[in-house]
């Protein structure tokens, strides 16, 4: 019983997705209601490097659940618009760390290209400490 019970934990941590928000504006507004920071990852329809930070970075279980407590998360296609002027790469896949008022949170202002899970997570918690220090009361 213990095995079936270890397994089916394991099946759904393995299956567990992104909660990606369906809109920039959507992704905004519960940031600023949950205070949480943004995280918007700028893909395109017929990128390689989008697909395999999709389908190896953004599918690893500690990555998924850091994001889905951390963030609010938005996937955004660059060919599709409908994000603010200010997200802008000419390279995808690039994600954004923004503050809930769209203000970035890293300096430069955004993470180019492929990366392996664990340097993600690394990027990724460097922008959440940022956040954190940025709303501490002083």
């Amino acid at each position: 019983m213990k095995k079936l019970i270890l397994l089916l934990l394991s099946v759904g941590l393995l299956m567990a997705e992104v909660e990606w928000r369906p809109s920039y504006d959507q992704a905004q507004a519960e940031a600023k209601k949950a205070q949480r920071p943004i995280l918007v990852l700028l893909v395109s329809h017929t990128c390689h490097w989008c697909r395999k930070l999709e389908n190896r970075t953004l599918q690893n279980p500690e990555v998924v659940e850091f994001i889905n407590t951390h963030f609010v998360p938005v996937l955004v296609y660059r060919e599709d618009g409908g994000y603010p002027d200010t997200i802008h790469s000419s390279l995808v896949p690039t994600t954004f760390y923004l503050t809930p008022e769209g203000k970035y949170l890293l300096n430069p202002k955004r993470t180019m290209g492929y990366m392996e899970p664990m340097d993600y997570m690394s990027d990724m918690k460097l922008a959440l400490k940022k956040f954190n220090t940025h709303r501490a009361p002083h």
